[in-house]
């Protein structure tokens, strides 16, 4: 109440026109909290060949003060708005001792967080919103001081609603920053990503089944201390046309141009038409065509040029034969030509039948699938480049890079949100087995196991070769009522590489089986499964147990386990043995209507005999608590992981203070 009439004596609540009786400006909510957070880690590395020591300390302390406020300006449906601010005072403290040499630094500062949202006409068809928001955060770094992020952001999107022309323009501009809390304390510079994007979309409908659209953004980005600059402008021109007695079928055409100019020059043209026609309720015909001219050139000698112009032939047929079969037939040819002098050819065909049967006993499930393609290269060899690559990490496996001829030295990795980039050694470890690169994570790293990351890599093309490629995949499984599901899967891959020393591809022949079952009855999951694959890359046998179970208490309380063991024996080119055992529980007790407590525990142990076996447990307790307007949370986190050559040892905590007003 006294900050509401505070605010009302500033003239700011409502203010009333005398003649008109109209509201300039009304405040319908008014609230916000006082926040206090502290967080303090340590760290601890011993190594035990040398008896080197590393210890790190940081603590972080934030108070501050938000407030938001919801209002409009004459009525809401002309102009509504939502406006909050966070201001406050953060402290930091960090200290590292590294073989006895110890160092420390401490600093303060301000806290400003706000955010702006504003909605115009939105019950007019030309409705428009404003924005600008501001976020702080932490970063972790292992044996560094964290970074601290501050992400800035504001633009505006405006619409015209209209059946016959719907109309967006977007503008959207953001820069965030990545400062070391104590700057200088081991040499870095602080990091620094801008990003601005500004994009037109139109389209015109002729009637419900035909419809023309135009798409145009132009975007700048530029990234430090990664030399990233570039201006790009991209164009979209799409036709959609759906026709036939019930317009059954539909054509879709495309023109795209994109035009990048900056520390890597893209500029590609694009034409691609897709045909689909269903020819009854059964049958279903697919015809593509694409045509390509792009080219790509960066001002480093890293970065290759690429000169390339490519025409791609694709056609699919679906057919369902009866209600539990469905025949797929797709072929396809792909030209490509690389300036000065390379050429690639590739064509083929592949067939999948699909197949599943109400039975008895529950469901049957089984699926067939050829493929038979061939790669013509002609020409001399040339470096391309792969940029954020998807790949997720699933302990114990690595992540395979497939493309041959890579440069290991080029390769990066970062997260999906494009600002941690991570570091080699540190969070992952490459190796390389025949001309196949694998990436490894660091259990004691910033990746996570499940975690999807973006790749980065250049690698090499081209040459005089032919790759001849035969495949088939069998998969059959019965699914049972009372919850069992065995299942049998067969990969069968036949090359032929001519001549067989060319570099630019890898034969790689294959014949693996996989015979697993799984049982899931209410909360209860098990499952076991064994692999045989014989490869001329990487063949291996691989044995795989887990088990879930979850039990909920009547109270409330909740327990959940999880377990997992693999064992993979590696054979010839490269023999190696690899167990992992990771065990797992959470349990979470409502010790009162308003309190909580949470515990998770995390054991993993590994050994590998061709480098180091590891153990690690991580604990993790949690409390919340809820008392009226005031939420108080505390958590605490120990790590303590060791291999042949180090031990790693962490705990943190974590206080969160929150009293809303």
């Amino acid at each position: 109440m006294g900050l509401a009439g505070a605010v009302c004596v500033a003239g700011c609540v409502s203010s009333q026109d005398a003649t008109y009786g109209i509201k300039t400006l009304e405040l319908t909510d008014v609230g916000g909290y006082v926040e206090f957070v502290t967080r303090r880690q340590e760290r601890e590395l011993s190594t035990k060949t040398t008896r080197s020591k590393t210890r790190s300390e940081e603590s972080i302390f934030e108070e501050s003060v938000r407030l938001d406020v919801d209002g409009s300006v004459l009525h809401p449906n002309l102009f509504e708005f939502g406006l909050g601010g966070l201001f406050g005072l953060v402290q930091e403290r960090f200290e590292d001792e590294v073989d006895g040499r110890r160092r420390s630094a401490a600093s303060s500062g301000e806290v400003l967080e706000f955010d702006f949202d504003a909605r115009l006409f939105k019950k007019r068809n030309t409705p428009a919103t404003l924005f600008a928001h501001r976020r702080r955060g932490f970063v972790s770094r292992p044996f560094l001081p964290s970074l601290e992020t501050t992400t800035t952001s504001y633009g505006f999107t405006w619409q015209y609603v209209s059946e016959k022309t719907p109309t967006s323009l977007q503008f959207n501009h953001t820069e965030a920053t990545l400062d070391p809390l104590f700057a200088g304390g081991d040499g870095e510079r602080p990091g620094k990503q801008q990003n601005t994007e500004l994009r037109f979309e139109t389209a015109y409908h002729f009637n419900d089944h035909h419809k023309i659209s135009f798409d145009y953004e132009r975007q700048s980005v530029s990234e430090r201390p990664f030399d990233l600059d570039y201006d790009a402008d991209e164009l979209n021109l799409t036709h959609d046309l759906k026709f036939g007695a019930q317009h059954q079928h539909r054509l879709r055409s495309e023109l795209h141009y994109l035009d990048q100019r900056g520390t890597i020059d893209i500029e590609r043209r694009r034409w691609r038409e897709d045909l689909r026609l269903e020819h009854s309720e059964t049958l279903e015909s697919r015809y593509e065509f694409e045509m390509l001219d792009r080219t790509r050139a960066g001002r480093t000698s890293d970065v290759p040029e690429v000169e390339e112009r490519s025409l791609r032939f694709a056609g699919s047929l679906r057919h369902k034969l009866f209600e539990s079969q469905t025949l797929q037939l797709r072929g396809f040819v792909r030209k490509q030509k690389f300036k000065p002098d390379l050429e690639i050819t590739r064509l083929g065909g592949q067939a999948l039948l699909n197949y599943h049967k109400t039975n008895r006993w529950g469901l049957l499930r089984a699926n067939y699938g050829f493929r038979a393609d061939r790669n013509e290269s002609r020409g001399g060899e040339r470096s391309t480049e792969i940029i954020d690559e998807s790949h997720a990490f699933r302990d114990p496996a690595p992540v395979t890079l497939t493309n041959a001829n890579i440069v290991i030295t080029s390769i990066t990795l970062r997260a999906e949100d494009g600002v941690t980039f991570f570091r080699r050694g540190e969070d992952y470890t490459v190796r390389s087995i025949g001309n196949v690169v694998e990436i490894l994570r660091v259990p004691t790293g910033r990746i996570a196991d499940g975690q999807t990351v973006l790749t980065g890599y250049l690698f090499t093309v081209g040459g005089d070769f032919d790759l001849d490629t035969v495949r088939h995949n069998l998969s059959i499984q019965q699914e049972f009522d009372f919850g069992l599901m065995p299942y049998y899967r067969f990969e069968w891959q036949d090359q032929t590489l001519e001549p067989n020393d060319a570099t630019g591809a890898i034969a790689e022949d294959i014949e693996a089986h996989t015979l697993g079952v799984e049982f899931r009855k209410s909360a209860l999951s098990l499952f076991a499964e064994y692999e045989d694959r014989d490869s001329t890359i990487n063949p291996f046998r691989s044995s795989r147990l887990g088990a879930s179970y979850t039990y909920r208490f009547r109270s409330g309380a909740q327990s959940s386990m999880n377990a997992r063991w693999t064992d993979t024996m590696h054979r010839a080119p490269s023999v190696r043995e690899v167990r992992l055992l990771t065990l797992e529980g959470r349990h979470r007790h409502p010790i009162a209507p308003n309190l909580t407590i949470e515990g998770a525990v995390l054991y993993r142990t590994g050994e590998d005999s061709a480098s180091r076996d590891t153990d690690g447990v991580d604990v993790e307790v949690s409390l919340e608590w809820f008392v009226r307007a005031t939420e108080i949370k505390v958590s605490f986190e120990l790590n303590d992981y060791e291999d042949d050559f180090t031990r790693n040892e962490s705990s943190a905590l974590f206080v969160h203070v929150k009293r809303g007003f």
